[in-house]
């Protein structure tokens, strides 16, 4: 299953599509099926949390459903609540030639007010500043836990998608320059995870303007799925919509200038286009 949130037009409601091959299904109703919640509402994402009780309600909605055609909607971020985006450090078998592991080198991380869909694009806040892309892996938690076992770890995986970890290059910390609005852009949808059973041999691409960038294969990941997923639980609670991102081969990461395009793909999930642009003058504070 291929589910993606969406708008019909810039500025319109996100609505909840089923995508089969170039088609959405417009299969919003089935978010009334969820449980009605009161504060303190519980951590996660609710869609996600509940996606396998949705699951027949979604097929029969897309059955009564109009289809729309995938490039007459505009692709918004498939996770609209997640509580927090996790990436992984080094996590290349080229690293090791240098000494690193991604279980000596820790975890950074993303606010998830970055988030953003293939239709959002990046917007370069600093316009001054170089800012990196990074094709990643973006591995969707269904069911929460922690102390999770490699084992195990798959059975906790919603779906995936195709991440574009942006940073900021500079001086402060790294998660500082991560966690530009627009700088974690996941699409363009999410594969649900048994549609991929085996995330470990997924090549990807990444071109800017055409040009190869990245090229590899989650083959090279230190850490796979399953032990990156209990590589964090090691660390801290996951919940339904957390996100981590992969990692990528360190030396194919390169800087993006406002009007270029980028383009990703992932096997087994798809592919999307994120513009680039810069944004509005002014927005660095001044010392």
């Amino acid at each position: 299953m291929r589910i993606c949130r969406f708008q019909r037009e810039l500025g319109g409601p996100v609505r909840v599509g089923l995508v089969e091959l170039d088609l959405v299904y417009d299969v919003t109703a089935v978010a009334d099926l969820l449980p009605s919640q009161r504060w303190p509402y519980p951590a996660g994402d609710q869609f996600i949390a509940n996606l396998d009780m949705l699951r027949p309600a979604i097929v029969n909605a897309a059955k009564a459903s109009e289809p729309l055609r995938l490039e007459d909607i505009l692709l918004k971020c498939p996770v609209a609540n997640p509580g927090k985006f996790i990436c992984g450090v080094g996590n290349h078998i080229s690293v090791l030639d240098r000494g690193g592991h991604p279980r000596d080198l820790g975890l950074l991380f993303k606010m998830t007010s970055a988030a953003a869909g293939p239709s959002d694009g990046v917007i370069l806040r600093w316009a001054d500043r170089v800012t990196f892309h990074e094709i990643e892996l973006a591995i969707i938690i269904g069911n929460g836990g922690t102390l999770i076992q490699r084992g195990a770890a798959l059975d906790h995986v919603a779906g995936y998608a195709i991440g574009l970890d942006m940073t900021m290059q500079g001086k402060e910390f790294p998660s500082f320059g991560k966690s530009f609005d627009s700088y974690g852009v996941i699409g363009p949808w999410m594969v649900t995870a048994d549609e991929l059973p085996d995330p470990t041999a997924l090549t990807f691409e990444l071109t800017v303007n055409g040009i190869v960038k990245t090229a590899d294969t989650t083959a090279n990941f230190i850490l796979n799925v399953a032990e990156l997923v209990e590589h964090v639980a090691s660390i801290m609670t996951l919940h339904p919509g957390d996100v981590i991102f992969s990692g990528t081969p360190p030396a194919s990461v390169g800087p993006v200038v406002p009007g270029d395009l980028m383009h990703a793909r992932f096997d087994g999930i798809g592919e999307m286009t994120v513009a680039v642009a810069a944004g509005k003058p002014g927005s660095q504070p001044p010392r």
